[in-house]
């Protein structure tokens, strides 16, 4: 019996588990070790990224986008898109400098492309940090800002996606 409870447990925590970019988690749990440094980390997500931003424009490729992907002038989302996109997407994650988002794009016609996170430094003047990706409709990427530095008490504790960028499909 007590098998059962551990089985439907685990299933229930599989079901409930967020989005995650397959290709970026690949690619970054296959560069990054246990002793690898901050620069080793920051170079391995940018190569990971880069690597996964020429996927998703592939895929958007086959699927006859490029010519509306690549002309595209991006411009930010309304506030009522920005929260179906963090409604629909974890919590970012830093590690060792490097902010990481895995976002979800909930929206069948649009290519999200950059994200602005916004914080203060420790003289609380106001900082923005741009994080460029591709996520396609109705898939999951990964953001990355290869230099976030959050040595400062107030990056660490003050930082917020602020605005959203995307391209419209039509």
């Amino acid at each position: 019996m007590r098998t059962a409870y551990l089985a439907v447990a685990a299933l229930l925590c599989l079901a409930a588990a967020p989005a995650r970019s397959a290709c970026f988690d690949a690619c970054f749990g296959s560069k990054v070790a246990a002793e690898s440094d901050d620069i080793a980390v920051k170079d391995a997500a940018t190569a990971c990224r880069q690597s996964c931003d020429a996927e998703s424009q592939t895929a958007l490729d086959r699927q006859g986008f490029s010519a509306q992907v690549k002309s595209c002038r991006a411009h930010p989302i309304s506030l009522e898109e920005f929260r179906k996109v963090r409604g629909a997407s974890p919590s970012y994650r830093v590690q060792s400098n490097v902010f990481l988002w895995d976002v979800t794009n909930p929206f069948p016609d649009k290519v999200l492309t950059k994200i602005e996170v916004s914080t203060q430094t420790m003289e609380l003047n106001d900082l923005a940090f741009v994080g460029t990706g591709l996520v396609p409709p109705s898939s999951t990427a990964t953001f990355v800002i290869p230099a976030f530095y959050e040595g400062y008490p107030a990056v660490r504790f003050s930082a917020k996606v602020s605005a959203i960028w995307a391209c419209d499909l039509k």
